[in-house]
């Protein structure tokens, strides 16, 4: 490789480690999932901001509150965070992402929509086109402009459903419940939940139940000396033991977090999430051997893992395994690319190291289109204008 070409690869390890840290997800593997942040489609950059449309909706002069809860058949909220649309008629109104609970809450209407922190990139935050209301519904209830909108909810491995918002809202809020997802090819199929929670004492899961209300307040102290009641009650309570190593991790006790998360694969070793945890602290330690076999442990449970494949991505890039890092971040991109724009810049220094210039400038760009104001941006754009300069880039066009 030429002097100018050498001046166009980057820091393999630093981007690498970097790329992860940015992400935030090292904490990402709970019962509920990376929440807002892990979901939204740009990790490691602003907050996406939704597209207003120049209709007027003179029928959303107070904004209207859509609120539900995505669980599981198992009564646990996913182990990641759930993409949940708004859609009326052939348009979508919102996309949004579950919280670390399960619940989601859409903000339709009036000046709040504006601040709506889990958008999607693609959402336009306009309303739907007025409908007929019924002349006649309880006291006290109004007529919802959203009435015969649809919530439409899709996850890996269940079956995608569609429910119905109801005609009425109580003082403009809808609330529509627990929304259960059915998992394709039997309940315990998969490792996304443990299997351990269908054996757990009402004792236990009371207060599993208690410090997940507590985590979605940011209550930490709080949620902690209830896991920890509930692992004592019931050891093999693996998703407890996950869920107590994402606190500790929050409160910056890696040891104990990683002690909890062992905890967790000893008590159920079929669940993936504290594998993934387990590999994204190995990821921040550069160990890259042992975060390259715990993440190969997560996709060997269940191969459809974006934030799996990715970890394991990094770790063989970092050990040189670049065939292997290719393949696994390829896989990473096809499973998530919206939630996961930090691939493309994995992708991108894999292919500057291989000196294949034109498709390292299609991943550099897509990661601009997603995360345009993403942490590494200004490396993007910088690499870009040097491989145009030195004319590498015969194909400024193409994309992912």
């Amino acid at each position: 490789m030429g002097n100018g070409q050498s001046s166009l690869r980057w820091m393999g390890v630093s981007i690498a480690a970097s790329i992860l840290l940015a992400a935030g997800i090292a904490a990402a593997q709970g019962t509920g999932g990376s929440g807002s942040s892990g979901g939204g489609g740009s990790s490691g950059s602003s907050q996406p901001r939704a597209t207003r449309s120049t209709q007027s909706n003179n029928q959303f002069n107070s904004p209207v509150f859509v609120t539900g809860r995505i669980i599981t058949d198992l009564n646990r909220p996913p182990s990641e965070s759930v993409t949940v649309e708004l859609t009326c008629g052939m348009r979508t109104i919102q996309v949004i992402h579950t919280d670390l609970g399960g619940y989601f809450t859409f903000t339709v209407g009036g000046t709040a929509s504006a601040f709506q922190s889990n958008m999607d990139f693609s959402a336009s935050n306009e309303g739907p086109q007025p409908m007929q209301q019924s002349s006649t519904r309880p006291i006290g209830q109004s007529a919802n402009p959203l009435s015969g909108c649809e919530l439409r909810i899709a996850m890996a491995g269940y079956m995608p459903i569609t429910a119905t918002v109801p005609p009425n809202t109580d003082m403009n809020r809808v609330e529509m419940g627990n929304i259960r997802l059915a998992r394709i090819g039997g309940e315990n199929a998969g490792g996304g939940v443990s299997i351990t929670s269908l054996m757990v004492p009402k004792e236990a899961a009371r207060e599993f139940d208690r410090a997940v209300k507590d985590l979605e307040s940011n209550q930490l102290n709080a949620a902690l000396p209830r896991l920890e009641k509930a692992v004592e009650i019931y050891a093999k309570y693996a998703e407890a033991w996950n869920e107590m190593g994402r606190v500790r991790l929050m409160t910056k006790d890696r040891e104990k977090a990683r002690e909890a998360f062992n905890m967790a694969v000893s008590a159920d070793p079929e669940y993936t999430s504290p594998y993934i945890n387990i590999a994204s602290m190995q990821v921040q330690d550069k160990q890259w051997k042992e975060a390259a076999e715990s993440a190969g442990r997560a996709l060997a449970i269940d191969p459809k893992l974006p934030l799996a494949a990715f970890l394991h991505a990094i770790a063989a890039y970092n050990l040189n395994d670049l065939a292997n890092a290719e393949n696994s971040a390829l896989h990473a991109n096809r499973l998530g690319e919206e939630k996961l724009p930090h691939v493309h810049s994995l992708l991108a220094e894999i292919f500057m190291v291989r000196e294949d210039y034109v498709r390292a400038a299609v991943h550099a760009r897509a990661y601009l289109q997603l995360a345009p104001n993403g942490p590494f941006s200004a490396r993007m754009r910088e690499s870009l204008s040097q491989m145009e300069l030195a004319g590498l880039d015969a194909a400024p066009e193409v994309t992912p």
